[in-house]
């Protein structure tokens, strides 16, 4: 299967965009839905998504280029944010917090970069230093 979501030159957080962010919030819905019990509807309502998007998530049909379950950062992160979604002890802002340094870490450990070269075949990953110190980068512009 190929699959071709570009056409033209791949930035970053384009790629985070379309691959990361859904793959979080599929692991988050996931946790959700098998270790808490909660109905798809209930699931959409905290994520702030639709019911169709967590059934897509649940079905494997949607969040499947990037798998990052078993990366123990990624994996503690978002069943973090699970366990306070349900608990009902996060707020949006925090919410939106942990993601984006989910995010970050994905950029910053590289995650991304055997994708970009499939989707890109002319990137030169040798090379390409466009996430080299994203978190690193974000923290200094913070402080």
């Amino acid at each position: 299967m190929v699959l071709i979501l570009w056409e033209t030159m791949i930035l970053p957080y384009e790629m985070v965009y379309k691959t990361a962010i859904p793959t979080l919030r599929a692991m988050i819905a996931r946790r959700l839905v098998e270790d808490y019990g909660l109905m798809q509807e209930e699931v959409a309502k905290k994520l702030e998504i639709t019911q169709a998007a967590v059934s897509y998530y649940m079905k494997g049909k949607r969040a499947i280029i990037l798998k990052l379950d078993d990366v123990d950062e990624i994996k503690s992160i978002t069943n973090e944010i699970a366990d306070l979604l349900f608990q009902g002890k996060i707020s949006r802002r925090e919410f939106r917090l942990r993601i984006t340094e989910a995010c970050d870490f994905i950029r910053d450990s590289k995650l991304l970069c055997e994708i970009h070269k499939r989707l890109e075949p002319d990137v030169d990953s040798e090379d390409c230093h466009a996430c080299d110190g994203a978190l690193k980068k974000r923290m200094n512009i913070m402080v």
